[in-house]
């Protein structure tokens, strides 16, 4: 089936009486965002690449299935705790912006990780506002009259996280709402997404996380956890991250969350989507008897439910074996 492209139709701005114009929109996110292979199939969706340096070699994330495999098999299934990440800089944000948008787009949103964690948010802003200029000159250079816009959202969240606003944003697109309607309805569930981290080895989760200033998981944890198989159970949302759970092994820890998740979604959810993402085969996530729950709990609610490999970003940060699972919904307690 063809992938629907992402235009909207809107009054023309000439004062035309009773013509309308076709406006075309574009997503921009990048790579460490979760999202489903349809939506990364449409062509009014563009991926900003974080390369990744692990010794000698050099990795691009961008969502290609290769280059994740690749990834996967020379580091140990997903490990890369002495990796770094090096996200575009501003001026390298301003290129790949005009490049893709200046004149085949009319409003473009650029939806990222946290800017609690990353800065790419920030990189992306200035980006933007740098190449806005050159964009109008461009388009009035090739008779373009339309107006242009430029959107950097934060997402405040990370991984699964960010991919729940996402997908979102691209289902009111598809569905032509307006784009005060957008706005709103967006930063709604923006500030209603919560994001559930399970990272399956602690001391190795707790090195990457202390790098992005998060402090989640502390060296006690780390170390219990290594000799007692526990794996905390942490809550990402506006930007913070801290654990609220404490779980024996694996099982217990995913089963405990994918019950949880069935539940808030009989609470009702705010988008149709649920995602997790998992730095593994996928295969391990249908194997855990509560997965099958979670899967009843969607398709009686009419939620579509995305297992995804997870980014090389995520794998990196999270380590081998991480799983996030993220969904947007009213308040609730912390504990799955």
């Amino acid at each position: 089936m063809p992938v629907p492209e992402l235009n909207v139709v809107a009054p023309v701005q000439d004062g035309t009486a009773g013509v309308r114009r076709l406006i075309r929109t574009g997503i921009v996110i990048d790579a460490s965002c979760d999202v489903s292979p349809d939506f990364l199939a449409d062509p009014d969706v563009a991926v900003i690449p974080i390369p990744i340096r692990i010794g000698q070699a050099t990795y691009v994330d961008q969502h290609n299935p290769e280059a994740t495999s690749r990834y996967m098999r020379e580091n140990a299934n997903g490990e890369g705790a002495q990796g770094q990440s090096a996200p575009l800089d501003a001026e390298q944000m301003r290129a790949f912006f005009m490049e893709r948008f200046a004149l085949d787009y009319d409003s473009v949103y650029c939806l990222t990780i946290t800017a609690s964690r990353s800065p790419i948010h920030d990189a992306s802003s200035q980006g933007s506002a740098m190449a806005l200029n050159s964009i109008r000159d461009m388009r009035q250079a090739a008779d373009i009259r339309r107006p242009f816009q430029f959107r950097v959202i934060d997402t405040k969240n990370m991984f699964a996280g960010s991919g729940i606003p996402a997908m979102a944003l691209r289902d009111m697109l598809l569905q032509h709402m307006q784009p005060k309607d957008i706005r709103d309805s967006l930063f709604r569930i923006i500030d209603s997404t919560y994001t559930y981290y399970v990272p399956d080895d602690l001391r190795y989760a707790r090195t990457r996380s202390r790098g992005r200033g998060d402090r989640s998981i502390n060296l006690i944890s780390a170390m219990l956890g290594g000799a007692l198989d526990i794996k905390p159970i942490i809550r990402g949302y506006h930007g913070d991250t801290h654990p609220v759970s404490k779980c024996r092994g694996r099982a217990e820890a995913w089963g405990r969350l994918f019950a949880f998740a069935a539940g808030r979604i009989a609470h009702g959810l705010h988008t149709p989507h649920l995602i997790v993402s998992y730095a593994g085969p996928l295969q391990d996530v249908r194997a855990i008897p509560q997965f099958a729950g979670l899967r009843s709990a969607c398709e009686g609610a009419g939620v579509s439910l995305h297992v995804l490999q997870m980014s090389i970003t995520g794998m990196m940060n999270i380590g081998p074996g991480g799983l996030t699972l993220a969904f947007a919904g009213p308040a609730h307690g912390e504990t799955p």
